[in-house]
């Protein structure tokens, strides 16, 4: 979760998506997330540490809340999948709607 929250905020559009699950993986292309990631950075700047965190986890899914310094960025019961032994981030629609809402008009 801190490696995907870190390549979101730094900008790191391979990183942060080696890091999304297979279900996002065919809502969002790989060539769709520079886009996002650099209005990310542009919005908030670099990676901020994580000020609390919480992860109810049932098998294979769970859901886990995290803050930052800055509220905006806070993530509450944010979805993440374990595949392949790997928790990645399974937030596909919200991603989908940053990247609408950090468009160009």
């Amino acid at each position: 979760m801190v490696a995907y929250s870190d390549a979101f905020l730094d900008a790191k559009p391979t990183a942060g998506y080696q890091l999304f699950s297979a279900r996002c993986k065919e809502r969002v292309t790989l060539s769709e997330f520079p886009g996002m990631l650099r209005a990310a950075k542009q919005m908030y700047g670099k990676a901020m540490p994580i000020k609390s965190f919480e992860a109810q986890i049932s098998g294979d899914l769970a859901r886990v809340t995290y803050t930052y310094d800055v509220p905006a960025l806070n993530q509450n019961k944010e979805p993440w999948v374990r595949e392949d032994d790997t928790w990645k981030q399974d937030d596909c629609l919200a991603c989908i709607k940053f990247g609408a809402s950090a468009a160009p008009a």
